[in-house]
């Protein structure tokens, strides 16, 4: 992977040859931006934090981390309604973590944690936000990484820019499962040969439901009941 080669801008450009950047509908909200395409379909992004409004989008700067956020959430609501899911369910049912002896999470996902805990399995888990509990030091991050077989990455590593640090961290042999809303599920994300599972969402088409929850500064539990979990697992 070429040290510029950016996978979001990859996605960004499909997705617009499909449906102009012009047409898609923003929804702007405190912890995750939408957008809904021509066509009705949905696609979100999480804010972590980033104050991300349509002032952001006058003069649009993929080297922005507000832009970035767009971008994912503007080609999610293209590119995710084109393939067929391999199935619809939760990661901790359709991936076996408990073969992996190093496993690393990046962006905290506590229920999913939790799940692993009862079977024994102790994930190394890193977040921005120090304050999400247990989480280790970052500055401990790239030594875990190293070593691990498998690594649960959050999508909003897109959007903020980790991503292809942590790809080049890794070793080939490990796996990274990809998990959130924010998560693409184009074809693209497995040119990168470490990728094997995408773990995201699809939204009913035009649901106003969702938009509303979103632009009143719902997160992932507040909007979940309106979104289908499904999963592309790589060839």
């Amino acid at each position: 992977m070429a040290n510029n080669y950016d996978i979001l801008e990859q996605l960004f450009d499909k997705a617009k040859s499909i449906n102009p950047f012009s047409d898609g509908h923003f929804t702007f909200g405190e912890k995750y931006v939408a957008v809904q395409n021509g066509l009705g379909q949905i696609g979100v992004c999480a804010t972590l934090g980033k104050k991300v409004d349509h002032t952001n989008l006058e003069n649009f700067d993929l080297g922005k981390a507000e832009c970035r956020v767009a971008a994912n959430a503007f080609a999610n609501a293209t590119l995710n309604y084109l393939v067929e899911p391999d199935g619809v369910g939760d990661i901790f049912d359709t991936v076996d973590f408990s073969s992996h002896t190093n496993l690393v999470m990046i962006g905290y996902f506590g229920s999913l944690v939790q799940k692993l805990q009862t079977k024994g399995i102790k994930p190394l888990v890193f977040d921005i936000d120090q304050h999400e509990a247990p989480v280790l030091p970052m500055d401990k991050q790239h030594e875990y990484l190293t070593v691990a077989d498998c690594v649960i990455l959050t999508s909003t590593s897109l959007s903020n820019g980790t991503f292809n640090g942590i790809v080049k961290t890794v070793n080939p042999q490990c796996s990274i499962y990809m998990l959130g809303p924010s998560t693409p599920l184009d074809d693209l994300m497995f040119t990168i040969p470490q990728v094997k599972g995408l773990f995201g969402s699809i939204f009913p088409i035009h649901s106003s439901e969702t938009l509303n929850l979103i632009a009143q500064g719902y997160g992932t539990k507040g909007f979940m009941h309106t979104m289908r979990k499904v999963y592309r697992i790589r060839k």
